[in-house]
């Protein structure tokens, strides 16, 4: 473990805190910042030793992100952190074979796809390729949990994969439900105000209902006519609900999952929220320490807006553990089912409910 900072670390330490004050002391907003250690050997951390539980099959899928050798030292963080979690990289082919021999020498599987024909919209195809090459690598561990996550994103608490276990086991899944767990939505991408949007980045289960949610077919189908020919645009200019039914990849594999279980969906916020209740839980980011290279350090922490309530908001462990008690209800969704005619990145204002009954235990 490296003991001392260098002066860039001293410099880069000192104007970050100055910005900070500066920030509190003459704007209208306060300020913080989290410094995450780049490499493996900077982190002094260590699990709890009774906590590991059982083994978690942990594989990340995509183009190794070399920057900072960020996924290499990413598997040397778990190979340390989740000593007892086998560790898979599903990746393309054609990466060149130096970047995959540090990876390998570590104990890593290195798992190689070769990319699909058609991407699809927004890569949805690119990526169930690597991720269901991941996860049946996974199932072929063993392993009764596995983690699914990115290559550029990290969960830096020793403690993570212990946390998401008990999560799982302690909230078992809505009665009859065809699946052994929850799935739990660690990344970023669990919407509140999107149907079925519950992210596709970091992604936690039990090994079985993984492999039915990461193995949907491929999405083969074409934008509909008369959308923009650039994805941004489609993202932008598209209503939220035409958005997720024909475009969005994490309403694509959330859907199919529920549909592979045998629900029915009718694509409304509130069918959404029961959804969310019966079948999933979620993992707030600072429980697991996430960390998204290709977001966070360019964004206010994950798009916390203070201003408005944003259609984009995430839904946390407290809206879902609210759910769990009655205290908010699927039914309080239709308040909210107007925002499916809206784009993205506009403030949500609720509407009024067509009848109000007093809230008890579902």
């Amino acid at each position: 473990m490296s003991e001392h900072p260098s002066l860039h670390d001293r410099l880069s330490y000192r104007l970050l805190r100055w910005t900070a004050q500066y920030a509190v002391r003459y704007s209208r907003h306060l300020a913080t910042f989290h410094l995450r250690p780049k490499q493996a050997d900077q982190i002094g951390t260590y699990p709890e030793p009774t906590a590991a539980g059982e083994a978690c099959a942990i594989f990340l899928q995509g183009p190794i992100a070399q920057e900072g050798n960020f996924t290499l030292e990413t598997f040397r963080l778990y190979r340390r952190h989740f000593s007892h979690c086998p560790l898979i990289l599903s990746t393309w082919r054609d990466t060149p074979a130096s970047l995959l021999a540090p990876i390998r020498n570590l104990g890593v599987q290195v798992v190689l796809s070769e990319k699909p024909t058609r991407a699809g919209l927004f890569n949805v195809n690119m990526q169930l390729t690597s991720a269901a090459a991941g996860v049946r690598a996974a199932a072929d561990t063993g392993a009764p949990w596995t983690l699914k996550s990115r290559t550029d994103q990290r969960l830096y608490h020793p403690d993570a994969i212990a946390y998401l276990v008990a999560l799982a086991t302690a909230f078992p899944p809505a009665s009859g439900a065809r699946q052994k767990h929850r799935i739990v939505g660690v990344g970023q991408g669990s919407l509140k105000f999107a149907p079925y949007h519950v992210t596709d980045q970091t992604v936690f289960g039990h090994t079985e209902d993984m492999l039915t949610y990461w193995t949907p077919p491929l999405r083969e189908d074409p934008a509909p006519a008369g959308w923009p020919s650039l994805q941004q645009d489609i993202f932008v200019g598209t209503p939220i609900g035409d958005l997720c039914r024909l475009a969005s990849p994490e309403s694509y594999i959330t859907s199919q999952f529920l549909q592979r279980l045998g629900r029915p969906l009718d694509w409304s916020l509130q069918d959404s929220w029961t959804a969310y209740r019966d079948h999933f839980c979620f993992a707030d980011f600072s429980t697991t320490d996430f960390y998204w290279k290709g977001k966070t350090h360019r964004l206010h922490e994950f798009n916390t807006v203070y201003e408005m309530t944003n259609n984009r908001y995430e839904f946390s462990f407290r809206e879902w553990l609210l759910m769990q008690t009655g205290s908010l209800r699927p039914e309080d969704a239709r308040r909210y089912e107007h925002v499916l005619s809206e784009r993205f990145n506009h403030p949500v204002v609720p509407g009024d409910l067509p009848s109000v009954v007093p809230k008890g235990p579902r």
